[in-house]
């Protein structure tokens, strides 16, 4: 009988990378492991050093994002929970929050809720090249609003926010201030000391190449939120009320160490390994180039903006067929990448792109046969649904 020939195996390219990297850093999957049989920080004899460890990440975190209070550096199941715990616990009842139209839902929505508390929120615009409208924000700062809450890089766009100048703005109008770094944090640096932020929520599966299910949420020094969860702490067993001291006020419950310990393995590694996103940026920027030229294909944002304003990203649409048929197309092609409205309600109104984009978020070291490959699909694709 003759030996059957093996068919070539097409190596799947995951281009969804903005949603969660599915790439743990190095260190991470060992450290959840020894997360696993971790004892309790505050029993035995060993508690003392696992509860050495789980602060010493804390202060990693706060080393990372330039924050000088180790001890208001909260372990949260996800920058969601971080959020909701911002917005829910700490703006007050009746006060006028700014956002903007880059926003995700994970912020959006708990402002929305909020109005039972009669919270009322105003979003403000983005200039065609997706940034924040910082004319529109000083307009707004003039009505006297309490909050400011916004996103390092919209999800969307990939389009990284003016942010030190928001904040600054806000600063000198007595607005705390809420950052959303789910998209841009362990991408770019930050310093939330810098920026004066009143809390900052990130999310560990994505660009701090961590695990899924964890998130941090960072409070400013002058932020006293209530809880949002009310339970064990293993300290102050004997009282009915939460413990008032950080970060134990506001961490109800066990603990997640294996999500903690991997946490700690990826801020490791990015501190020795900071991102350079230089080659992937040139790489996409060629790409736009050649979406751009493309009659089929709407580009966004609208107005080109340059990379060194963008995490690696890229936005488009088909404009005779809809963009999940081309991620359809793409993905039996071996290439995965997001299509649909993003979790976001703003940015696809603003964009009068209401029936979805295409999503393409590479790995940070895709190489430029990738790019051709997945240009070639897109070509396919747009070939065979003209």
């Amino acid at each position: 009988m003759a030996d059957a020939k093996l068919l070539p195996v097409t190596l799947v390219l995951n281009w969804n990378r903005a949603a969660t990297c599915a790439a743990p850093f190095p260190g991470v999957e060992e450290a959840m492991v020894e997360g696993l049989y971790a004892l309790p920080a505050d029993r035995g004899a060993q508690g003392p050093s696992t509860a050495e460890r789980i602060f010493g990440i804390r202060q990693s975190a706060a080393s990372l994002f330039g924050f000088s209070y180790p001890e208001r550096v909260l372990f949260t199941p996800g920058a969601t929970y971080a959020l909701n715990l911002a917005i829910h616990c700490g703006i007050e009842d009746g006060a006028h929050v700014l956002t903007t139209q880059a926003e995700h839902n994970s912020l959006l929505r708990p402002l929305h809720y909020a109005r039972k508390r009669q919270v009322q929120f105003q979003v403000l615009p983005l200039l065609a090249n997706g940034r924040l409208d910082l004319s529109a924000l000083k307009d707004a700062l003039a009505s006297h609003p309490q909050w400011l809450a916004l996103c390092v890089a919209s999800n969307t766009l990939g389009v990284l926010q003016p942010i030190a100048e928001a904040c600054r703005l806000a600063k000198e109008t007595g607005v705390k201030v809420i950052l959303d770094m789910s998209q841009g944090g362990g991408q770019v640096p930050l310093c939330l000391d810098d920026l004066g932020i009143a809390y900052a929520a990130v999310s560990g599966h994505k660009g701090l190449h961590g695990p899924r299910g964890i998130g941090l949420l960072f409070v400013g020094p002058e932020e006293q939120p209530r809880p949002l969860v009310q339970g064990g702490t293993g300290t102050e067993g004997t009282l009915l009320q939460m413990p008032s001291t950080f970060p134990t006020c506001l961490e109800a419950g066990t603990s997640n160490y294996p999500g903690i310990f991997g946490l700690g393995a990826a801020l490791r590694y990015l501190q020795a390994h900071p991102p350079r996103l230089g080659k992937i940026r040139g790489r996409l920027a060629k790409l736009e180039s050649w979406a751009r030229a493309v009659p089929g294909l709407d580009v966004f944002p609208s107005e080109p903006l340059d990379w060194q304003f963008r995490l690696p990203l890229l936005a488009l649409r088909p404009k005779r067929f809809p963009a999940e048929m081309m991620a359809q197309f793409l993905a039996q092609e071996g290439v995965l990448c997001r299509a649909g409205s993003m979790c976001t309600t703003q940015v696809l109104p603003a964009l009068h792109a209401n029936d979805g984009i295409l999503r393409l978020s590479p790995p940070e070291d895709a190489t430029a046969e990738d790019f051709a490959r997945v240009q070639s699909a897109m070509e396919h694709a747009l070939l065979a649904f003209a």
